[in-house]
């Protein structure tokens, strides 16, 4: 999980890419996390001869106001979505090349994490990613829940969806891979206290007591008042 400082950071720059966000020239926003907490924020401008990434409006920004307080974490979104996106290759080439100890927010298969500019090769950007569905990762013991209709949502933390396409992906134990087209058709955050026995039901529980030991399992740590997302779904084609 992100820490409060790192999550705030997200939710920032995911703000001030949907607010900017035109569509054309200015598309992507970026953050950095400083050294003393504070937030810079940049935003990219496109041109066909070549214009600056958010990343680069960022280090820009930082130059030019704080020089003198490091960055210590960065993450960019994509406006038309809100999606956190991984940096292309020029921006953590440049970011390496400032300091390999800079984290970045970027998504793996358990939702947002960071990993620092030396390590994040396996994160590298990938421009056709917005125009794909997202893509729900779960544990392979509730393909059968979900594929019978008897699991038709699930509990995320920093593991941001929205409505719209999806696929529900199944990384088995044998090494295969099941995946199951399907559509969010509601994101409701709420405070982990203010989930409901309908909520573990609609989960695939018999009881909100086994919700959040499931919860427990998947995120430990998580404390009462966390802030979770309740994902809805349905299978499509079935």
């Amino acid at each position: 999980m992100l820490t409060q400082e790192v999550r705030e950071l997200t939710r920032q720059v995911i703000d001030h890419a949907q607010k900017y966000n035109d569509d054309d020239v200015h598309t992507v926003a970026a953050g950095a996390l400083t050294a003393s907490g504070r937030v810079v924020l940049g935003l990219n401008t496109y041109h066909f001869l070549g214009g600056p990434c958010g990343e680069i409006a960022v280090l820009s920004h930082h130059a030019g106001s704080c020089p003198d307080d490091p960055i210590t974490v960065m993450a960019a979104a994509y406006g038309p979505t809100g999606d956190v996106v991984s940096p292309c290759g020029k921006c953590r080439q440049i970011v390496h090349d400032i300091s390999p100890a800079i984290q970045f927010v970027v998504r793996d298969h358990g939702g947002l994490c960071t990993r620092t500019a030396r390590e994040l090769l396996p994160f590298a950007y990938d421009q056709g990613a917005a125009e794909r569905p997202q893509q729900i990762f779960m544990w392979e013991g509730y393909e059968a829940l979900v594929r019978r209709g008897e699991k038709q949502q699930t509990i995320r933390v920093d593991d941001p969806f929205r409505v719209g396409p999806a696929e529900i992906v199944f990384e088995r134990a044998d090494g295969m891979v099941a995946v199951l087209p399907a559509s969010v058709s509601e994101v409701r955050t709420v405070y982990r206290t203010e989930l409901t026995d309908l909520d573990a039901v609609r989960d695939g529980f018999g009881s909100l007591a086994e919700l959040n030991s499931a919860l427990d399992t998947h995120y430990p740590g998580l404390e009462p008042e966390a802030r979770v997302d309740v994902v809805t779904f349905q299978l499509l084609g079935g």
